[in-house]
């Protein structure tokens, strides 16, 4: 059975101090770790495991952790967030507002003309999909004018307007 050892790199009063002072429950639970080895001497990851709800495995490797990198290696970063993006959120709004400038001016018309503007800037091919999410997170809507057929006419339509009923009546067969 492994038992857990720590390199001392803080005081039994800095591992406290850390333990008071940690923000969420993840951090907590790992300065807490670290302080039942050091402080309390519980060396079985089985007895800690249960205490702080991770199993044996994270443990050890919070513990390996501490012992190679000292109090850096206990941070915990946070899931989620764009990871794998192509322009940071100062980048895509800056991009936007050289793409709206272009747009009062009357260049920009249609998604393409946007998807070249953004291939400029990104230095490769983007997706339909990355378009229209890049446009979607700063709050940019898809606007366009009403369809209407090609061969459609305006005085007929009013002339219509005019010559029909108000209100339908069904008719009373015999």
């Amino acid at each position: 059975m492994r038992t857990l050892e720590l390199v001392s790199h803080l005081t039994d009063a800095q591992l406290q101090e850390r333990l008071s002072v940690s923000s969420g429950k993840p951090e907590f639970s790992r300065w807490q770790i670290l302080y039942m080895v050091q402080v309390a001497g519980v060396h079985s990851a089985t007895v800690i495991s249960p205490l702080v709800n991770l199993s044996k495995s994270s443990i050890y490797k919070i513990v390996e952790q501490y012992n190679k990198e000292g109090a850096k290696g206990v941070k915990y970063n946070l899931r989620g967030g764009r990871r794998r993006s192509l322009l940071s959120a100062a980048g895509e709004s800056e991009l936007l507002d050289t793409i709206e400038q272009k747009a009062a001016k009357g260049l920009v018309k249609t998604a393409n003309d946007i998807r070249s503007i953004v291939e400029a800037k990104v230095g490769k091919a983007v997706s339909d999909d990355y378009l229209w999410d890049l446009l979607n997170r700063n709050g940019w809507k898809k606007k366009m004018p009403r369809p209407h057929h090609p061969k459609r006419s305006v005085s007929d339509q009013e002339a219509f307007k005019k010559n029909s009923p108000t209100a339908w009546l069904p008719s009373h067969g015999t």
